[in-house]
């Protein structure tokens, strides 16, 4: 178990994500300006995946992450066979609860079809869905394991190898004009090559045991995180759940699912970070080092500080360009929530980084509280809202409880750990941000008339990245320290090149 490996293993897991991302785009992006997917298909195709999320909320009890901290914390105490026990009895009950829940849910397809689609006809679309929903749970066993041992390559070469087969095949079956059914079929495809390679990277990589651990502390860890998923479905799904109960516009419902979807791209700039630091977050807990752990919160928080925010509040101004770009003009309604979520996933970055320290040092159950009070928000706030603006009030819901939700667990965390976020990123990055506010709107609102959707997102996106660097450069904002997380995150013979432009930039 290397620490160290946490910078190289970030870079690898954003690039992997970065490609889930892209690759997910170009889908969306073919079926659609093709038509291979109408926008009602669409909206149908969400709601299936609102059914795989329950499913596997259902099934898996939040045991990986489970799987993750115990195996960590007992390979950080060199206990090899306490770790290998912890990760063969997870993976026997995650499995013995997906084949239960996957024949109980399969009996069901019919009624479940009447209730969620209004008709019976979706029964073979909700059992491919449900084998496609047990077929992820086994793919994140295998990712917990290799999580816990750090070995985030392969973590990050699961993810391409999925993300590739799954959407090359789903995007030729749904051009054949098989529609959702394609596109679920090459879930399945994609699904069974990752688990295929999975297997391959774990044997060997923990010793053989007869010890078993016990259920019970595994549970109690992992129960009120499986309750706080509950609140996290209700999160992420209760926006498309009641505007698509409210207006019965399936439609609609494809265009907010496309706008989730595109702005779910923006989590390639923490997410893998998030990923990186829960091990190390758990070993250092289980040494009982805290401030170690506010170490790593203050040098993490000061890396997503500079990256996510000008490209959320970029995104947010050039939210129309971006959507008629890739999805056509149709789907270009969906700017404004579009640029209000983009907006919120500042928070969001900040939340998930607080959120996951408050999972490696056990505080479950005050993550529940937090997800509990935010669902509740989300849902009252929802259904006074979406009938008056529709997916506006919908992603207007999203931005306050999330920042309920941020509020709640600086205050939580705060009672365990001294918080050190890097102020001075903070508002050198919101400073140099502003600087390109009205550039950008400047070329949005009234260069983009004169130009082509391509040749103004370029422009855009050039110029944006043009002025934040030279801002950041004027305000003496970045540090040799951070070229050095970039040395140990990229490739050795890149080195010269970040001596060079750490010499220009560094001031």
């Amino acid at each position: 178990m290397e620490t160290s490996n946490i910078p190289g293993g970030t870079l690898q897991i954003t690039l992997a994500n970065a490609s889930q991302y892209i690759i997910m785009a170009l889908f969306y992006a073919i079926v659609t300006k093709t038509n291979a997917l109408t926008q009602t298909d669409i909206g149908t195709l969400s709601i299936l995946t609102f059914l795989a999320s329950t499913f596997s909320l259902l099934t898996l009890l939040a045991l990986p992450t489970a799987l993750t901290k115990f195996t960590s914390e007992k390979l950080g105490k060199n206990q090899k066979e306490e770790a290998t026990a912890t990760q063969k009895t997870v993976t026997k009950t995650v499995l013995t609860l997906s084949i239960a829940g996957f024949t109980i849910a399969a009996l069901s397809s019919q009624l479940i079809s009447q209730y969620l689609l209004n008709s019976p006809e979706y029964m073979l679309l909700i059992i491919l869905m449900l084998a496609s929903a047990f077929l992820s749970n086994i793919i994140s066993l295998c990712n917990s394991t290799l999580h816990a041992l750090y070995l985030f390559g392969k973590m990050a070469t699961l993810t391409i190898i999925f993300i590739v087969s799954s959407r090359i095949v789903a995007t030729a079956l749904a051009l054949l004009h098989m529609g959702v059914t394609g596109v679920i079929i090459g879930y399945i495809f994609g699904s069974i090559i990752a688990i295929t390679v999975a297997i391959t990277f774990l044997r060997g990589k923990l010793p053989k045991t007869t010890k078993n651990m016990p259920l019970k502390p595994l549970l109690y860890f992992s129960f009120p995180l499986f309750l706080s998923s509950i609140t996290v479905l209700v999160l992420s799904w209760a926006d498309i759940a009641i505007i698509t109960s409210l207006t019965g516009d399936y439609s609609l419902t494809g265009v907010y699912y496309i706008v989730i979807s595109s702005v779910g791209t923006l989590s390639i700039l923490y997410l893998p970070m998030m990923t990186t630091i829960f091990p190390a977050l758990s070993a250092h807990h289980g040494l009982k080092k805290p401030e170690s752990i506010s170490n790593i919160l203050k040098t993490t928080s000061r890396i997503i500080i500079y990256i996510i925010f000008p490209s959320c509040i970029g995104l947010a101004i050039i939210a129309p360009t971006a959507l008629t770009f890739f999805y056509g003009p149709g789907y270009a309604e969906g700017a404004t929530p579009l640029a209000i979520l983009s907006i919120t996933t500042i928070i969001i970055a900040l939340h998930s980084l607080f959120s996951t320290t408050l999972t490696a040092t056990g505080k479950t159950g005050q993550i529940l509280k937090i997800n509990t009070i935010s669902a509740l928000s989300a849902v009252l706030m929802l259904l006074a809202l979406v009938p008056l603006l529709e997916t506006t009030g919908a992603a207007l819901a999203r931005l306050t409880t999330q920042t309920i939700a941020l509020t709640l667990a600086v205050y939580a965390l705060s009672k365990e750990i001294k918080i050190h976020l890097d102020k001075e990123a903070l508002w050198k990055s919101a400073l140099a941000t502003t600087a390109t506010v009205p550039v950008l709107l400047t070329l949005e609102l009234v260069i983009s008339a004169k130009l082509t959707t391509t040749q103004t997102l370029i422009t855009e996106l050039l110029t944006a990245a043009t002025i934040y660097a030279i801002a950041l450069y004027i305000l003496k904002a970045l540090k040799n320290q951070d070229f050095e997380l970039l040395k140990q995150a990229l490739p050795k013979p890149l080195t010269k090149y970040l001596n060079f432009l750490e010499k220009i930039i560094v001031r």
